[in-house]
């Protein structure tokens, strides 16, 4: 018998809709993230890890040695949740060991949930992408248990509770136990799917049975985080921002080595000087693989953690490389090809805009008065983010423009067109800033410290900004463009100086503005890190056609591979929703984006 306390306590938890996580004897545990209308059940006879890895994906779940009396816990889970939704599914599961083979059984009443039998049926079959020997089979059967074990619930205790039964017998295709060998990179993605199956089957479920507070099936997944997952990202985010990756690849020297470079009629590469680095690559990369993202059991926040501890990973040894080939080599497996359409749209403005504006010809602002009209839209964001400081600062160490967490940094001797004022301002403020002060506020360190490859979407959203409020120019796009040029001209083996030249005279930018953008390109030994801000544009540019929403784009700093997770997470409340750049709200932004909906090309944009 399970001890009335335990029964009395998880009765009350979920009448007051209070997760409930019970150790129970022998390694088991009762885990109930929120009020939901189903639990998965698996009762072991040896203790099994990766078995048991495969309930832990859901919101609730009972893992249990098979001697453990659960009838009642289960007739007080069905009754308590019934009563609240109108109906309860319990799906027991069990490892299926048999000669290598794929099968996977459902034992269930067809007839009383067909929406559910088939949803698990259509899941299953589509697992054949991954492992083309899957099959399944679906018996109408009372027996929806293990044969060696008794019925959880027997059928009429079932339907007083209001519950029902299904049995999933689940082929262990990523291990062979005696060979020793498990297929980890496998598992991870039969984790991840049958994980997803099994949330669309049961909202299949509660769609038809039940009360359904749900609007969309990720919203079945967990809701809090764990310890384990809250200190691995702590930990990520730690070793990330300690590292400061761009301020080590950066030179300190760029602005003399200009003069130099000017001096020598452009006949002698510069020669860059970089800050100390100081750290250990190697004792960071230990503390890396030192964090415990194999026991993250959430399989979106473990790719999320995963993949961006591959990309410090990686970082640090540019580091390690920072002078060398292999700086250049590395860095273009982290940053991606420059892609075909990329190029091609870089090229197409270049030959649409074969010249730039002169930008001598144009009103200009001084620092003091870009930082007068900055002022207004910090002040702004300020109200929505109290407990952040927002602020700016005029300095003699910054070239241009740039924003470091929550503060814009302005150098002094800045002079701006100003009608590139606004589009600036929410770039760095409307764009970064708002994004980084919207990942703060969420539970997940990684929203502002940035996930894998955020730079893209942060980039190319930032550029889209400058559109929507009619500040985007010729020679910006120019500027877009000729970085792509010259990254694809860099990865071609074109030494520094060719790079140059091609920008100066081939694609008409001046002397200066070619020298900046071959330093970019050209430091630490190469990084292609530049292309992405056009990259970036081009993408958004589709997404929008396509009807993507721009909202969510907003929550923090994130990839564009990302955009689906970040929107399972909104739907499962792990994260908030963000609080919106305010310009969203004008007439002629509204006009621009329904405008870009219909679909914009490139080279149309100044039209």
């Amino acid at each position: 018998m399970i001890a009335t306390d335990l029964l009395e306590q998880v009765c009350q938890n979920l009448e007051s809709e209070l997760p409930v996580n019970q150790l129970l004897p022998d390694g088991g545990i009762l885990h109930i993230d929120k009020l939901l209308p189903y639990i998965c059940v698996y009762r072991y006879k040896e203790t099994d890890h990766l078995f048991s890895g495969l309930l832990k994906t859901q919101g609730s779940y009972l893992i249990v040695k098979d001697t453990y009396p659960v009838s009642d816990l289960l007739e007080c889970l069905s009754t308590a949740i019934s009563e609240k939704l109108n109906a309860f599914l319990i799906i027991e599961m069990w490892p299926v060991r048999k000669d290598h083979q794929a099968e996977f059984e459902i034992s269930c009443p067809k007839s009383k949930a067909p929406a559910t039998i088939k949803a698990f049926e259509d899941g299953i079959n589509e697992l054949r992408v991954i492992y083309p020997e899957i099959s399944v089979t679906i018996s109408d059967t009372h027996k929806r248990h293990p044969d060696h074990l008794e019925e959880l619930l027997n059928m009429e205790e079932s339907k007083e509770s209001g519950g029902l039964i299904v049995g999933l017998a689940v082929p262990t295709i990523y291990e062979r136990p005696e060979e020793n060998e498990i297929f980890s990179l496998f598992y991870r993605k039969f984790v991840s799917r049958l994980s997803e199956i099994i949330k669309r089957a049961v909202y299949e479920f509660i769609r038809v049975q039940t009360s359904n507070p749900y609007d969309h099936y990720l919203m079945l997944g967990k809701t809090n985080l764990d310890k384990i997952t809250l200190e691995a990202d702590t930990t990520l985010a730690e070793i990330s921002e300690k590292m400061s990756f761009l301020l080590r690849t950066t030179p300190v020297n760029s602005s003399k080595q200009w003069d130099i470079f000017k001096k020598n009629e452009f006949t002698k590469t510069p020669a860059f000087n970089y800050r100390l680095i100081a750290l250990d690559p190697e004792q960071e990369k230990r503390k890396l693989y030192d964090i415990p993202i194999e026991k993250v059991d959430d399989p979106t926040l473990s790719f999320i953690l995963r993949d961006k501890r591959l990309e410090i990973e990686k970082q640090l040894t540019m580091l390690e490389e920072r002078g060398t080939e292999n700086f250049r080599f590395i860095g273009e497996s982290l940053y991606g090809a420059i892609e075909a359409d990329v190029l091609f749209g870089a090229q197409a403005l270049l030959e649409k805009f074969p010249q730039g504006d002169n930008p001598e010809k144009l009103e200009r602002f001084n620092c003091y008065e870009f930082a007068e009209r900055a002022q207004i839209e910090l002040d702004y964001y300020q109200e929505k983010f109290p407990q952040l400081p927002l602020s700016l600062e005029i300095r003699k160490d910054v070239v241009g423009i740039m924003v470091s967490e929550t503060k814009l940094l302005i150098s002094d001797d800045l002079s701006m067109d100003v009608g590139r004022c606004d589009a600036l301002i929410q770039h760095e403020v409307g764009t970064h800033i708002l994004t980084y002060c919207n990942g703060k506020k969420q539970p997940i360190k990684q929203m502002y410290a940035g996930f894998a490859g955020y730079d893209q979407l942060q980039e190319g959203l930032a550029v889209l900004a400058e559109y929507l409020v009619d500040g985007l120019t010729v020679n910006r796009l120019r500027l877009l463009a000729g970085r792509v040029v010259a990254a694809n001209a860099m990865v071609h083996n074109a030494t520094f100086i060719e790079t140059f030249r091609l920008l100066e005279q081939k694609h008409s930018f001046p002397e200066k503005t070619a020298y900046y953008i071959t330093m970019r390109i050209y430091r630490g030994g190469g990084l292609t890190k530049d292309a992405v801000y056009l990259a970036g544009l081009i993408y958004l540019l589709q997404y929008l056609k396509d009807g993507g929403e721009l909202e969510p784009l907003y929550t923090g700093k994130f990839n564009i591979t990302h955009i689906q997770l970040i929107e399972e997470l909104l739907h499962r409340n792990v994260i908030k929703p963000p609080v919106l750049p305010r310009f969203l709200e004008r007439d002629s932004v509204k006009k621009r984006l329904e405008n870009l909906r219909k679909g914009v090309k490139l080279t149309e944009l100044l039209n």
